[in-house]
């Protein structure tokens, strides 16, 4: 993805991203995403959507993989949400995964209120943006579940919105190598119980569903 400053017409500007180029707008500035994105990204992003999806079948809920927008600027404004002052008005993202359960939130502008669960794959460049500013934003407005998963450490962490509206660590899960299996399995045999090995997990939102860590990370290069 890119970062291009404002044109001075700046309804132009919008308007000819909104035609040609697949984008978000983060603090104000459109943030497109390029061809030249990590392959990766695109396949974990593509494995997370296929497991949603299936398990979706036949229930009230929907997944979006890549393919609406979250209204920020509708979500603040129709909710009276403060939103840090770095964000603007305009701010609309676009997740790798979003579920809704709300129907009345789905609509042609795209999605107008808090998914049940959101997820963000990690791209090398921009980092910052999933890791502080898109979940401080998705915090602010009650996205009650939200999943950062990178590709080059092979983990995927989630956050689950407390009490108090604020994000916590719930869990971090990792996808084992065979070396890192054998080191585990071997200070086992020396009676040093310090790891366990966690091949599935269900999300928060979605205690039903089993999640196999392999199938997250399949077929990376």
């Amino acid at each position: 993805m890119s970062i291009l400053e404002n044109y001075d017409n700046e309804n132009n500007y919008y308007e000819y991203f909104r035609k040609n180029l697949e984008y978000e707008i983060i603090n104000g500035k459109v943030v497109y995403m390029a061809p030249e994105a990590d392959p990766n990204h695109g396949t974990i992003s593509f494995n997370v959507g296929s497991l949603f999806n299936y398990y979706l079948r036949g229930k009230p809920c929907k997944a979006y993989h890549d393919n609406n927008y979250l209204r920020i600027d509708l979500i603040a404004k129709q909710n009276k949400i403060k939103l840090p002052e770095i964000n603007s008005l305009k701010d609309k993202y676009k997740p790798d995964l979003m579920v809704i359960c709300d129907k009345s939130i789905d609509t042609p502008k795209g999605v107008t209120g808090a998914p049940k669960l959101v997820v963000e794959v990690l791209s090398p460049r921009y980092i910052a943006y999933d890791r502080e500013i898109k979940k401080n934003i998705y915090e602010a407005i009650g996205i009650y579940e939200y999943w950062i998963v990178s590709p080059a450490d092979k983990t995927i962490e989630v956050y689950i919105l407390g009490e108090n509206g604020k994000y916590k660590l719930c869990e971090t899960y990792l996808k084992y190598t065979e070396a890192q299996i054998e080191n585990i399995k071997d200070r086992k045999e020396f009676g040093i119980e310090d790891e366990k090995i966690i091949t599935e997990f269900s999300p928060k939102s979605f205690p039903d569903l089993t999640i196999q860590i392999d199938d997250i990370f399949d077929k990376l290069i």
